[in-house]
């Protein structure tokens, strides 16, 4: 019978441990990757939506001034304040009163939610405040609409009978400066009962919208301030 050889232990270990290492070095590199895609992914979504975000916040600063200065337009008109008016600001009231621009709804955000890809922002307080983000714009835009139905339904027409608006203007304006004094049916209309309770209404309305504007560019705000800081703990 040959003699057994010895066992080389001290090989063997190192080369199990050479395994080892290796399993968990793959089983490493394999999740920092996944990780790493993860992070890019999500960059790319807070991307996107910090962009949208600033151009939501400029549109509704712009509605929400638009309306502002409607009211005070309506306040002078049913003053006695309605002798001193331009007639370009009365042109403004005008179409003020008939005018209600729906705010549009969509973009990433939307798009975010219908493709179930919310989970990948990491930050919870984000993804909890942007999945209650629709409704915001929801209860706008659903009060764009009632209040433009009822500019379309009752003051339009009322409009149109008697012949306004006066002016002209060129293509994309919806005023345009009117030579000489105010018109005499705009000042006429002034005491009109059913006019000045229509506006009266318009007015609300008005009012009513640019609270939720404002309300609707404050939590946009604090969401954009969220969203950037992120931005800065992953890297843009």
């Amino acid at each position: 019978m040959s003699e057994s050889q010895a066992i080389p232990w001290k090989r063997l270990s190192a080369e199990g441990v050479a395994i080892v290492v290796s399993i968990l070095l793959a089983f490493w590199i394999d999740a920092w990757w996944g990780t790493q895609k993860d992070i890019a992914e999500e960059r790319e979504i807070l991307v996107g939506l910090e962009a949208e975000f600033v151009d939501l916040s400029a549109r509704l600063d712009g509605l929400s001034k638009m309306n502002r200065e409607g009211t005070v337009l309506i306040d002078n008109y049913l003053s006695d304040s309605v002798v001193e008016m331009s007639p370009i600001s009365v042109e403004q009231l005008f179409v003020f009163a008939y005018y209600v621009n729906v705010l549009d709804q969509g973009g990433a955000l939307d798009a975010l939610l219908a493709s179930g890809r919310l989970e990948k922002v990491a930050a919870r307080d984000i993804r909890a405040r942007l999945a209650k983000w629709p409704d915001w714009l929801e209860d706008m835009h659903t009060n764009d609409l009632s209040f433009r139905d009822y500019a379309f339904r009752e003051i339009l027409p009322f409009l149109t009978g008697h012949g306004i608006p006066k002016a002209v203007c060129a293509d994309g304006e919806i005023w345009c400066s009117q030579s000489g004094s105010i018109s005499p049916i705009y000042l006429e209309l002034a005491n009109d009962p059913e006019w000045r309770a229509m506006l009266i209404i318009r007015r609300g309305t008005m009012l009513i919208s640019a609270v939720d504007q404002e309300s609707a560019i404050s939590e946009s705000d604090q969401l954009l301030a969220m969203i950037r800081i992120r931005l800065d703990e992953i890297g843009r």
